[in-house]
């Protein structure tokens, strides 16, 4: 049977992802990882995150190993493999091809550098040529900090899917998705930007030359094929940002299409047919991984890593600790608590890292001592009122209603979850059946470019699904009241620091 494999580097680990040419997932082998953490030598706030390429490649191959022996599936039945990976994060080879840099996305070592493009170019610039702002963690603010305190010449910056790729074939390309999350690129143009490169005498050979999503660009090399388990020879497909491949995934991939990625952090995307841009510079654009697409993006935060804190604090007993608290939160608690733990509205004009958290409930609650299942519905309804805000800014730019919220990402296995979120927004969800998105996106890259589907609207018909949850009315009408109050209480807590 005909499979396809998908490759992905999150910030919290690797996985290898396996699915047939229905989009029906055959295997999954997940790994965690670290990295390197240092303070800033004259900014001890600021941290320096890296990691060690050789080991964290080996990580990703024992991923396809395992997910390969968990499919029993034959390496000739691979039709191919793309590669997917967390955003900013990126990788420096120098002239013989060796890895002299490797960072996550979590990387701020190049702060300064930062400030120092903001006050050249501006941050009005900045934003109308790459959709984006606040440029501390991005790879064009790295590398300049790297020219600066490092003597060895880099030859090449990939993003890290891009380097990947590389690993797996060879080849050194790029694609539009995670180019554009390097602030090397020119969003309208679909290009490397000259201006950039120009303004910060950034030699343009360090670029790789672009390709789509989907595009073949190589195959497995024999020392590969030997550590992934892989037959030498298997196409290597173009991927792309980890976010866009979940959008499509999901199944987001016509313009209004909006969804929300329910994983460790949750992005909020809607697909645009041309580059639109914020007047006000408050959110985030990109590409699409589907040609001639673009999106606009809001970011609610912490999500999955908050939850998963809430559990580690509250649920101690053997089990099923992710059913135990969709259990537990299952009564409607209509007690006014508010959980700002990790759910933000996203605004790049601020820069906030001391905004405070908190829980807050109303007076004589303490007295009645609310419980675990009380505590996390108040997180699950925060997390649906900061999704409503951030779908509300992007509705403002687009000046299009959002027709109903597709939902992706690990924790759409929390029915509950989403059907607050419907109630919250009043939107039908459109929950994507395969939790693992990412790397179904991966997969449809594949199978279009293989061959197997004409392209990528009719492999999204053949191999997303999805289950629809409509609001309840009476429910919706009460959380109309609930969100202006947490609204009203979000907007206090940005007011003061810690």
């Amino acid at each position: 049977m005909p499979v396809l494999l998908a490759l992905d580097a999150g910030t919290g680990g690797a996985k290898c992802a396996i699915f047939d040419i229905d989009g029906h997932q055959r295997a999954v082998h997940r790994e965690e990882w670290t990295y390197t953490v240092r303070p800033h030598p004259d900014f001890p706030p600021i941290k320096e995150y890296g990691f060690d390429p050789a080991h964290f490649w080996a990580i990703l191959c024992r991923c396809a190993r395992e997910a390969l022996a968990r499919a029993g599936v034959a390496p000739r039945d691979v039709v191919g493999v793309a590669t997917t990976s967390q955003r900013e994060g990126c990788v420096f080879l120098g002239p013989d091809g060796n890895e002299v840099y490797a960072g996550p996305n979590l990387d701020s070592r190049a702060f300064m550098e930062g400030l120092d493009i903001l006050t050249t170019l501006g941050p009005q610039r900045l934003y109308e040529i790459t959709g984006h702002s606040a440029p501390f963690i991005f790879a064009i603010a790295r590398y300049l900090w790297f020219r600066k305190h490092d003597t060895r010449p880099v030859a090449r910056v990939l993003m890290i899917n891009d380097w990947m790729t590389y690993r797996l074939c060879g080849a050194m390309v790029a694609e539009p998705s995670n180019a554009a999350e390097s602030m090397f690129f020119d969003l309208r143009q679909r290009a490397w930007s000259a201006e950039l490169l120009n303004m910060y005498d950034i030699p343009a050979a360090i670029l790789p030359p672009l390709c789509e999503p989907g595009q073949r660009i190589g195959q497995v090399t024999p020392e590969t094929a030997a550590a992934t388990g892989l037959l030498a020879g298997t196409p290597v497909y173009a991927g792309g940002a980890d976010t866009q491949c979940s959008l499509l995934g999901s199944g987001a991939i016509e313009p209004g299409d909006t969804a929300a990625i329910l994983g460790t952090t949750c992005p909020v995307q809607a697909v645009v047919e041309r580059p639109t841009l914020d007047p006000r510079a408050n959110l985030w654009a990109g590409c699409h991984v589907v040609p001639n697409r673009w999106v606009i993006e809001a970011n609610v935060g912490a999500c999955g890593d908050a939850y998963h804190w809430l559990l580690d604090l509250m649920i101690h007993e053997p089990g099923d600790r992710y059913a135990r608290a969709e259990e537990l939160a299952r009564p409607e608690f209509d007690s006014g608590t508010f959980l700002f733990i990790g759910s933000r509205i996203f605004d790049l004009t601020k820069i906030r890292p001391d905004m405070p958290g908190g829980i807050l409930f109303r007076f004589p609650s303490l007295q009645l001592r609310p419980g675990p299942g009380e505590l996390l519905r108040g997180f699950f309804e925060s997390l649906g009122f900061a999704i409503r805000a951030n779908v509300a800014q992007i509705e403002e730019v687009t000046g299009a209603p959002t027709p109903h919220l597709i939902a992706g990402g690990g924790m759409t296995r929390n029915r509950l979850l989403l059907q607050i979120l419907a109630d919250i927004t009043g939107l039908d969800v459109w929950r994507a059946e395969e939790a693992e998105c990412t790397g179904l996106g991966c997969a449809i890259l594949v199978a279009t470019g293989a061959g197997l589907y004409p392209d990528i609207p009719t492999a999204v018909r053949a191999m997303c699904r999805h289950s629809e949850i409509a609001p309840q009315p009476a429910r919706h009408e009460y959380y109309n009241g609930a969100f202006a109050k947490w609204r009203e209480l979000y907007d206090a807590l940005d007011q003061l620091s810690v």
